[in-house]
């Protein structure tokens, strides 16, 4: 699998951003070949630059990464990326990543 991650910076007027967030979520929902999504609100930064403070994850999962291309190439990828850079000002940051998962059967356990 394939994934768009949606890296959201910190809203300045957290109100218009969930109404426009809503609205976005009902654009990408729309993606052809889209199979699952998830949403990830930032609790706390550990680690790492303090600029640009990302307050939520939100990830779009396709069965690879030609499906994910040909979803933002699509009328409904354009008009949902059209959007979000205008809801969010340009304040995101986009990311594709090729998607891997392990459950606890597949760990290898070592002893220390």
């Amino acid at each position: 699998m394939h994934k768009l991650i949606i890296l959201f910076e910190s809203p300045e007027n957290g109100q218009a951003f969930q109404l426009g967030w809503q609205k976005f979520l009902g654009l990408a929902e729309q993606l052809p070949g889209l199979r699952r999504e998830t949403v990830s609100r930032v609790a706390q930064r550990l680690f790492g630059n303090p600029e640009g403070e990302v307050s939520l994850i939100h990830e779009l999962l396709f069965d690879s990464k030609e499906a994910l291309e040909a979803a933002l190439a699509s009328l409904q990828g354009q008009t949902a990326g059209t959007f979000l850079q205008s809801f969010t000002g340009g304040k995101v940051v986009l990311l594709i990543a090729e998607h891997l998962e392990a459950g606890e059967k597949d760990f290898v356990k070592r002893k220390a």
